[in-house]
């Protein structure tokens, strides 16, 4: 109950007490009447003045301290009436008109950082304070892998790190940052992906090199094949077509996309892997679906990525019966599955990278051939070897039109 309440009740007491005073006063002493009469009419106007200049103005203050105890920014209070008082009034209303503007501006400024966040390119993260994930934005969600996952628990705080995908020629840099909050320092981590920026430098960093070879090892051979004859003109002549296939890298055409039917696409292909696969004594599969998968590809670009899959999958099978599968599925997805020996975790870390590879005579050309294919395609795609099955799956994901 507010103190005008009891300041009421007080004065409905002293009215009623006044009136039987006045009313026994009246018949014994009927003079005495008016002088008790005039007291009370001083009392009820002491009481109406004490109101107005101590309890209005205390209610008045104590009904701003309830405004802002319930962060009600939009109400102002009413002028009491007492000079002194109403000077706490307007400041006090002032205080809140700059509160709510500054209340304004913040919740502005905080949907925008919300929007930014969700839309930015780069992952977000946010930790409560004792580690745990309260949130994250849509890249995040996109980006967050088992590797990534990992790197996340085990990274410190102000540190930075990179994490390639095994099995992908995805590249991650994670940073573990905070940001000051109501004096605790809140944990965050930045996920950005430096897929397309390492691929632009290692290409241009390796076309210089290859052009580099290949222009001073043929200006060499051509200068002296032509005196040689028998075995070192040919160990001459085949330097000069192992240079000119790392020369061949650097010269992928843009792909001239066109709307095609991916299973259509692959059963064009059938010949020449059944070929392949005849020859090594490999089986191979194809479950193609009836219904249509539209992609949008360059279709030479991608036989020559279908067949290098292939390829590699029947000399990772070797010299024994094996089963190569490949299988079209909707949304727009290839899967090549063979049952070869597999490739280990700690390889897989390193596949798509520039002349990595595992064969005693590989040059690494394959796979970097067959990356820059399908990220000139827009693709998403994976090497890995099921550790349950131990079958390996190339995963190609087409992007959605």
């Amino acid at each position: 109950m507010k103190l005008k309440h009891y300041f009421l009740l007080l004065a409905v007491g002293i009215v009623l007490l006044a009136g039987v005073a006045l009313f026994a006063t009246f018949r014994s002493h009927p003079t005495l009447f008016y002088v008790t009469e005039g007291f009370v009419v001083l009392i009820l106007f002491y009481l109406w003045y004490f109101y107005r200049k101590t309890i209005r103005p205390y209610d008045t203050l104590i009904g701003g301290m309830e405004l802002v105890r319930e962060l009600d920014l939009t109400t102002r209070l009413a002028p009491s009436g007492q000079h002194e008082t109403d000077i706490i009034v307007r400041t006090f209303n002032d205080l809140l008109g700059r509160l709510r503007s500054e209340h304004l501006r913040l919740e502005e400024q905080y949907t925008f950082l919300n929007l930014l966040i969700d839309a930015s390119p780069m992952g977000v993260i946010q930790c409560d304070l004792d580690g745990n994930t309260t949130s994250m934005n849509p890249a995040a969600r996109e980006m967050l892998s088992p590797s990534i996952e990992e790197t996340i628990h085990a990274l410190p705080l102000g540190e930075a790190t990179t994490v390639r995908i095994p099995g992908g020629p995805q590249l991650f840099r994670i940073s573990h940052l905070s940001f000051p909050d109501r004096g605790f320092q809140h944990p965050f981590f930045l996920i950005e992906s430096l897929t397309s920026e390492i691929r632009l430098a290692e290409k241009a960093a390796y076309e210089r090199v290859i052009r580099m070879i290949a222009h001073e090892v043929n200006n060499s051979v051509a200068g002296i094949i032509g005196s040689l004859t028998g075995d070192e003109a040919e160990r001459l002549t085949a330097l000069s077509s192992f240079v000119s296939r790392f020369a061949e890298v650097v010269k992928i055409p843009q792909p001239q996309l066109q709307l095609c039917d991916l299973s259509e696409e692959v059963e064009a292909c059938r010949p020449f892997l059944e070929n392949l696969c005849t020859q090594a004594h490999v089986h191979i599969d194809f479950r193609l679906t009836d219904e249509a998968v539209p992609v949008h590809l360059d279709t030479v670009l991608f036989q020559q990525v279908l067949i290098n899959i292939v390829k590699n999958a029947v000399e990772s099978i070797g010299m024994s019966q094996g089963l190569i599968t490949i299988e079209a599925t909707t949304p727009a997805t290839l899967t090549i599955t063979d049952n070869g020996h597999g490739i280990p975790p700690a390889i897989a870390k390193n596949l798509f990278t520039p002349f990595f590879s595992t064969k005693p005579q590989g040059q690494g050309l394959g796979l970097l051939l067959i990356r820059d294919i399908l990220t000139s395609h827009h693709c998403t795609f994976n090497l890995l070897t099921d550790p349950e099955d131990h079958l390996t799956r190339f995963t190609i994901q087409f992007p959605h039109k």
